[in-house]
């Protein structure tokens, strides 16, 4: 398993990271047992993954903590903290009071049966949230980070709603935040313009989300994606064949399937450090870790792929 330093954290990691949020939940959403989902876990730590990422909201701490037993030094915990009301919308400004974060970083330590988490991000944070987060919420967080409960500050997005990626680009300017967790797949890849420059030049750890969801892993599901972009003008109708629109990803042995380069698309994109993968099965797991070990896409690829999606700034990968 290839490890990388997340940025000035100094935090040591896998270059890929068991997600135990999205689709999937560790299988939970799709019939497994929490008995299932912990050997998972446990088998993804016995390859090496070193970074698992959860959130109260998935519903999965408490079958990560579990699955951590006698294995907590061995890996690096990130967890999540929505600065919205639970029956809020996600556009809401029904903001939760500063003394809630206290109350939520102590209940997902209970949950995660652990006396630190070491990376405690903002949850989906969008535009019109952000200033009272800076202002209500991050002071609450420094007073726990103090405590040692929490190690370092981090902040994800709202990918595909903040189009021009407001959130990220200020979270690099702010000097508060250690890690960034972003979208970015070959289909919107406008972090590379909009967000990574600057979070490399200030050493900031990038963990990569969305690298593969629904529509990108299928023939089917990308003729449907490409044709909502063309429609919306971010995509130009002649640049792509509508009929097997990424078929090149597939021509000459490039790649084994769209899944495979989708996270070889994201591993190799400079400035992120870590790509996160979700899954309930283990077979799924290991075809996962093999593509985000593979190389690079060949250069012609590329720049084909940023000619023809270097628009793009709504798609997330979702299917249509």
């Amino acid at each position: 398993m290839d490890q990388v330093v997340l940025g000035r954290t100094g935090l040591e990691v896998s270059v890929v990271a068991l997600g135990a949020g999205g689709p999937s939940r560790l299988g939970l959403r799709n019939g497994a047992t929490e008995e299932q989902a912990i050997e998972l876990l446990r088998a993804a730590i016995d390859r090496g993954i070193s970074i698992i990422d959860t959130a109260p909201v998935y519903g999965t701490e408490p079958v990560v903590g579990a699955a951590l037993a006698g294995l907590r030094d061995k890996v690096v915990l990130s967890s999540k903290l929505r600065p919205t009301l639970p029956d809020s919308s996600n556009d809401s400004s029904a903001y939760i009071e500063p003394a809630m974060v206290r109350e939520s970083v102590e209940a997902s330590l209970a949950a995660l049966r652990t006396d630190r988490i070491e990376i405690l991000h903002l949850h989906g944070v969008r535009p019109h949230q952000y200033p009272y987060c800076l202002e209500h919420l991050v002071p609450e967080l420094l007073l726990l980070q103090e405590e040692g409960k929490i190690g370092f500050l981090g902040i994800t997005e709202s990918f595909g709603v903040d189009a021009e990626r407001e959130v990220m680009r200020q979270a690099t300017e702010d000097g508060i935040w250690d890690v960034l967790m972003l979208g970015h797949n070959f289909i919107n890849p406008s972090a590379e313009q909009l967000v990574l420059p600057r979070a490399r030049a200030k050493q900031l750890g990038v963990m990569c989300m969305y690298a593969v969801r629904g529509a990108l892993a299928t023939a089917d599901g990308l003729r449907k994606l490409v044709e909502k972009l063309v429609v919306q003008g971010e995509v130009a109708r002649e640049a792509l064949d509508p009929a097997e629109p990424l078929g090149m990803l597939l021509a000459d042995g490039v790649a084994h399937s769209y899944t495979e380069a989708a996270y070889r698309f994201c591993r190799h994109t400079s400035g992120i450090d870590v790509v996160m993968t979700g899954t309930g099965s283990l077979d799924h797991l290991d075809q996962n870790i093999q593509a985000i070990h593979a190389a690079p896409l060949p250069p012609e690829i590329l720049s084909r792929l940023s000619t023809v999606f270097g628009r793009v700034h709504t798609a997330t990968g979702d299917p249509v």
